[in-house]
């Protein structure tokens, strides 16, 4: 009897999985796949705190997500708690769709205007009001108000609800020619039509971090920066953590298409590298401090200069341009070209009537601060052998497919990023894809054929994360 209790007492005192030591618990955490890594905190309390401490750079970027429109014919939570609807994603590693619950304001409610690759979406709900949003954990961090960015007003009621916004700029050009002044005539919008107008694409400089905080005293999710391009004329602003207002850049008379965060300086010292690129192709190096109010402009790496095929230049309303990171140091320029697939009407369409397809990509390398032309149709030798190229709102990024088996090479991942008013967003199928550079073929990621038949939200890549 003796003995069974003391064979009892060592079966209970032997080491379980709740044992193991936490950086072998990250180790393992980093290489499930995401649904695993959902599902890895909520298995005992030691789980859940190797999970939050995991930094999320240490984690590989994943295979991505595409955040699928929301249906309309489903029935709408009441809104009432902290979790009122659930988004739908869809895995690219399974085929399989996923509901994950968000918090409130309603995920069908939001604009996504970025995303970055720890996870993060930056959102705009339906008062155009900016969100950071994890959609995985449903943390969310609130972003400086619309009306704090220069030539934004609003206008509010008795309650100091903003019941519209108005757009009231002019710009001069780089050598102050008064002659030279851009004005643009006052412009009002309803508060919910303000993000389709203002909000270009939003670019995570650093990602917040909850219960990393900073010693600046910048709040509970530590120091982060997001970089907004935004209309018109496509100037940049910043926000900090703990900021109350945006920051205007000054950059007058550049219109800014694409920046990318560069993969070469990962916030060493709280500092961040982030490279930028204008309309007219020149590329410039931001040196942000994440944790101070500064951020200067290094240097120009590339000049202005039209690299565009005649073909895109004569296309450039349905031409959109992308700049990547190939590697660190090595820089993109993508242009995507569509075509109108057809008009809806037999006079003359409205731009947001018209469907576009996209039919081609064309790629330039910057070698020797010149953009070149480079060959992306082989698939063995193109530019982007051996990688999937993500394009859209999201953070233009370069994936692997070692990394990634389930992508395809030579391929970019598309979504739609065009101009959206109210009526292309709600009335026309957003373009969304994957085109095969070496043949040209372009189709649907598989299974979400049907769900892209909904158009509201416009669909979005989500490179999900489970830390934030």
């Amino acid at each position: 009897m003796a003995a069974m209790s003391e064979l009892v007492g060592a079966v209970r005192t032997r080491p379980g999985w709740s044992d193991l030591p936490s950086d072998l618990l990250q180790c393992v955490l980093a290489r499930l796949p995401v649904p695993d890594r959902i599902r890895f905190p909520a298995v005992c309390t030691a789980w859940g705190s190797a999970a939050s401490a995991l930094h999320p750079r240490a984690v590989p970027v994943p295979s991505p997500w595409l955040m699928l429109p929301f249906d309309p014919t489903a029935r709408r939570g009441r809104g009432g708690g902290k979790f009122s609807e659930k988004a739908r994603f869809l895995s690219l590693s399974d085929g399989k769709v996923y509901a994950v619950p968000q918090p409130v304001p309603a995920i069908p409610d939001r604009l996504c205007v970025g995303s970055s690759p720890e996870g993060w979406l930056v959102t705009a709900d339906a008062a155009s009001e900016l969100h950071l949003l994890n959609p995985l954990s449903g943390a969310q961090v609130p972003l400086p108000p619309p009306d704090t960015l220069p030539f934004v007003h609003a206008s509010r009621d008795a309650d100091g609800r903003v019941v519209s916004y108005s757009l009231r700029c002019c710009f001069a050009d780089d050598d102050g020619d008064e002659g030279a002044t851009v004005i643009v005539p006052p412009e009002s919008f309803a508060p919910d039509r303000l993000r389709y107008e203002l909000y270009k694409k939003a670019i995570l400089v650093s990602a917040p971090r909850e219960g990393h905080t900073a010693a600046s005293g910048s709040g509970p999710w530590g120091s982060y920066a997001v970089m907004l391009i935004y209309q018109p004329l496509s100037r940049i602003a910043i926000a900090r953590a703990g900021d109350t207002r945006w920051t205007l850049l000054d950059t007058p008379s550049r219109r800014w298409a694409d920046a990318v965060r560069a993969s070469s300086s990962a916030s060493a010292g709280g500092r961040q590298l982030v490279y930028a690129m204008d309309s007219a192709g020149r590329v410039d190096a931001w040196d942000v401090d994440v944790t101070a109010d500064t951020t200067t402009m290094r240097k120009a790496i590339a000049p202005s200069y039209c690299c565009c095929s005649g073909r895109a230049c004569s296309m450039s309303a349905a031409c959109s341009r992308y700049l990547v990171e190939l590697s660190p140091g090595r820089l993109l320029q993508v242009h995507r070209v569509r075509d109108a697939a057809h008009a809806r009407y037999t006079w003359e369409p409205r731009p947001e009537s018209i469907e576009y397809t996209t039919v081609a990509a064309e790629f330039f390398e910057l070698i020797g601060g010149r953009w070149a032309p480079v060959d992306s149709r082989n698939g063995r030798a193109g530019i982007v052998a051996g990688h999937a190229l993500f394009l859209g709102k999201n953070a233009s990024l370069c994936v692997p497919v070692d990394d990634c088996p389930e992508l395809r090479g030579n391929c970019v991942y598309f979504t739609d990023d065009g101009p959206w008013s109210h009526d292309r967003c709600r009335e026309v199928a957003p373009d969304v894809g994957v085109l095969d550079l070496a043949d040209g073929s372009y189709r649907p990621p598989r299974g979400a054929a049907r769900d892209l038949l909904w158009k509201w939200p416009p669909p979005v890549w989500v490179f999900p994360s489970c830390v934030d």
